[in-house]
């Protein structure tokens, strides 16, 4: 397994992407990225490393201590700085991160959230009473948002995975004007899952559209094998990543018909980001990926842990059009 997957944006703006960006996967040497919002690198299950390249903003210097920020006349890209959340326990970190974002982004005028990653490690721990790390970062959550406001939709399209790191690391797009929240019918929304799952929901989108001048764009949440809000197929690779991608088939199905999105396939995504839990795995969820949607389609496979510890696999996906 290589380290692989640092979050790198290219510093590169033109008249075109002003108020947009293009995402694409490089396996160029880092040195030869201009710069990185985060340090976060995760157990890449590919042959050669990966870069995640964002096209179309430009730094802006330093915020807040060590915020680094970029951005267009549309869009925020930052991380926030590891040593606010450093060796803090899980649910505190992750009401200070949120509390702390929320506060900065009315400051920098992109008062909209519309897309955030989360990385912490042991996910399903409980070692330190009855909730588990992940159930802990949902409270953390729940109290930023109460806090100030955030408190209905639209919630922002999100990923929450395990990895080796120490501490929370949260990455995060922002907007100047609002999303559109999509939910899947197939699911119950996560922000409405009872209180025997987690004493506070998940509060975040199953996928957020947001368009702008030039493009819609479809940021869909990390997506597991869940229907109404049980796990499916526990222990079965195969029929996880099934459900995983039919979810996914949804939420696009559910843009084009509901909120006029462009009629695309699962092949016409911009990319995907499929996070395995053992390592093992890699070539039977490969071989059923490509075989749905062939090997045009951007990929990159990363080990982690998932939010539960029945599932064994979580994708996430985007889809950026031009606007018509």
């Amino acid at each position: 397994m290589n380290e692989a997957l640092a979050l790198n944006v290219h510093l590169e703006i033109n008249n075109q992407l002003h108020n947009g960006f293009i995402v694409r996967y490089s396996s160029e040497p880092k040195e030869f990225i201009i710069d990185s919002i985060t340090n976060i690198s995760m157990n890449s299950l590919q042959s050669t490393q990966t870069f995640e390249v964002w096209q179309g903003v430009v730094q802006h210097g330093t915020a807040l201590n060590d915020w680094q920020m970029h951005q267009n006349d549309q869009y925020l890209i930052a991380s926030v700085p590891h040593a606010l959340l450093q060796h803090l326990p899980i649910e505190q970190a992750t009401e200070k991160a949120y509390s702390t974002i929320i506060e900065q982004l009315e400051q920098w005028g992109y008062p909209y959230l519309i897309r955030t990653w989360n990385f912490f490690p042991d996910i399903t721990s409980n070692q330190f009473g009855a909730n588990n790390n992940y159930q802990l970062f949902c409270s953390g959550r729940t109290r930023a948002y109460a806090a100030h406001s955030l408190v209905s939709q639209p919630y922002p399209a999100a990923t929450v995975i395990g990895t080796q790191q120490q501490d929370l690391h949260v990455h995060f797009i922002a907007s100047k004007t609002s999303g559109i929240g999509i939910e899947n019918t197939k699911q119950v929304s996560a922000f409405e899952y009872p209180s025997s799952y987690s004493e506070d929901p998940p509060l975040f989108s199953r996928a957020l559209l947001h368009r702008n001048q030039s493009q819609q764009i479809l940021f869909i949440s990390g997506t597991a094998s869940i229907t109404g809000h049980n796990t499916q197929f526990e222990g079965d690779i195969n029929r996880q990543t099934e459900v995983c991608l039919d979810n996914i088939q949804h939420l696009l199905n559910t843009a084009v018909h509901e909120y006029q999105f462009t009629n695309i396939s699962l092949s016409d995504l911009s990319q995907l980001k499929v996070f395995i839990k053992y390592p093992e795995h890699l070539d039977t969820v490969k071989t059923h990926i490509e075989g749905l949607i062939g090997i045009q389609t951007p990929i990159v496979y990363l080990q982690g842990d998932m939010c539960r510890s029945d599932l064994l696999i979580e994708i996430e996906a985007l889809a950026i059009i031009p606007s018509i």
